[in-house]
């Protein structure tokens, strides 16, 4: 009789020692979970940082964009023809002053040759 009592006191010591390692192996899942719920969460919220600065950077790039539209449209508008006036003045300047035309050609603003127009062809009578 002493092997029933043996044999009921060998399989609770297995079922405890079964319940111990699923005890064990549910505490493991258990920090896992909170494990990835920690990492998720982490990544969450830097991932709206990220974005924040993203959109933080694009309003600045925007206004800095929109900044040099207008300069390059008062540049057309005002500053070109101001420009082109005053080449031109240099050009008409340099055509009577040939000793000038040296500092054109350094920044490449020497004005075309003026050629004379050329002479009408004369007329054949009859023809």
């Amino acid at each position: 009789m002493l092997e029933p009592e043996n044999a009921s006191e060998s399989s609770l010591e297995s079922l405890t020692g079964e319940s111990s390692a699923l005890q064990t192996l549910r505490d493991e899942i258990r920090a896992l979970r909170s494990l990835f719920s920690t990492a998720a969460m982490g990544l969450l919220v830097l991932s709206f940082g990220i974005n924040a600065h993203l959109y933080y950077q694009d309003r600045l790039q925007r206004r800095e964009l929109e900044a040099a539209k207008r300069m390059t449209r008062e540049f057309d508008t005002v500053k070109r023809p101001m420009v082109s006036a005053f080449i031109a003045k240099l050009q008409e300047f340099s055509r009577s002053h040939p000793d000038f035309n040296s500092i054109l050609d350094k920044y490449g603003i020497r004005p075309a040759p003026s050629t004379p127009a050329p002479a009408p062809t004369p007329a054949k009578n009859g023809r």
